[in-house]
């Protein structure tokens, strides 16, 4: 008789993303056409310059061996100077910032060192579900608020000065991850300004902040240490690093020293190599800023192509790799998900994954798609009509 599992475990469910990528990688294998619009995996590959500076650092002594737990020195430093010299946001490298085996590992982190069990954490729905998981996994409660989608996927201000009181610590992902909602500097400080009024903790992913179309830069952190906000990102969609499994977390020095305990015992350090093209890669002035501006041409592609296409309602991205398109209502967006999958080789995200406020949604990403692949599959995509369609 098999031994039991954890309950912890066994409340969280797979995310649709595993079984949906494993059969586009099924079907590709079979030379069927596929066009990838699930997983946000940039379609570029790493600067091919910085790649090749980094070949020649794989003698040097230490570069196949753990680095320190935050990190390398000198890639903190050229992260913190990259952060000072185009966000305006003064860290110190040595207790303000660390590097993480990625934004997934680096809000673990920031979670455990900020809330105990039991204790409450706000997320915006749609929501990213690995937040939720980690979430769940650390015992937390979880308070769901639903976006308004009538405008934008704004945020729901009455439910959260309802809500933020008593809270320990909230979510805000920004750009956001499933919706593409970007947020007005008006927006952020008045929602820096709520959860510090209320000893909440913030936690800001700024997984997408280089994918930034319509919505504010700003920073609180340009202003002020604020305590009471930590902030974490990624740079597998900026650099394309994603196998490389490099993130950052930056925040109070004494929030961070707890952060730390968390890092040593899960994963110990971020990937040395990786830190090391981190550090060529920050080099390259002006090389993700077209990376961005090849993003949002496939967001406005994307939205053309979504307009002619019957059934499919287009919800306008201000940010990110993705839309969370408006589906018929009735049809199971599960069954919908494998439909577009096997009848016009599109991989999307059932919305249902990201919480209820996601149902009769289909989450696109615009951001993965190969040069070759852009207009054959956006034609496939006007091409797609659902109307009258029965799942």
């Amino acid at each position: 008789m098999p031994l039991g599992t954890s309950k912890r475990t066994a409340q969280i469910h797979m995310p649709p993303i595993h079984s949906i990528m494993t059969k586009v990688r099924e079907m590709k294998a079979c030379s069927r056409e596929v066009f990838s619009m699930a997983q946000a995996v940039p379609w570029y590959d790493p600067p091919k310059q910085a790649v090749e500076a980094m070949k020649l650092e794989m003698d040097r002594k230490g570069f196949h061996f753990y680095s320190p737990d935050p990190g390398l020195m000198s890639a903190r430093v050229a992260l913190s100077n990259e952060i000072r010299n185009r966000r305006r946001i003064n860290l110190d490298p040595a207790r303000e910032l660390h590097l993480t085996c990625g934004a997934s590992q680096a809000f673990v982190s920031a979670l455990m060192a900020v809330a105990d069990p039991g204790d409450r954490a706000i997320v915006l729905e749609p929501y990213y579900f690995d937040h939720v998981f980690a979430i769940q996994f650390a015992n937390l409660q979880l308070d769901s608020i639903p976006m308004v989608e009538e405008t934008g996927w704004s945020l729901p201000w009455k439910k959260l000065e309802e809500k933020i009181p008593g809270a320990r610590v909230m979510v805000l992902v920004n750009p956001g991850n499933p919706t593409g909602a970007a947020l007005s500097e008006e927006e952020i400080r008045r929602i820096v300004k709520l959860t510090g009024e209320n000893n909440c903790m913030l936690i800001i992913d700024e997984t997408y902040e280089r994918f930034n179309f319509t919505g504010s830069r700003y920073h609180p952190w340009t202003e002020t240490d604020h305590e009471h906000v930590l902030t974490l990102g990624s740079f597998s969609k900026s650099y394309s690093l994603s196998g490389w499994r490099l993130g950052y977390l930056f925040g109070s020095d004494y929030i961070l020293e707890e952060a730390l305990k968390v890092q040593d015992s899960v994963v110990i350090c971020p990937s040395t190599p990786g830190q090391i093209l981190l550090e060529q890669c920050l080099d390259l002035h002006g090389w993700v800023e077209k990376r961005s501006a090849e993003v949002e041409q496939r967001l406005h592609l994307c939205r053309e192509a979504m307009e002619q296409a019957g059934g499919l309602e287009w919800r306008e991205a201000g940010g990110g790799f993705f839309t969370l398109a408006k589906t018929p209502e009735g049809i199971d967006t599960y069954a919908l998900a494998d439909f577009l999958l096997e009848k016009h080789g599109i991989a999307t995200i059932p919305g249902d994954a990201f919480g209820a406020a996601g149902k009769q949604h289909l989450r696109f990403s615009f951001g993965c798609l190969a040069d070759e692949e852009l207009v054959p599959a956006m034609s496939v995509l006007a091409s797609v009509d659902l109307t009258g369609l029965t799942l």
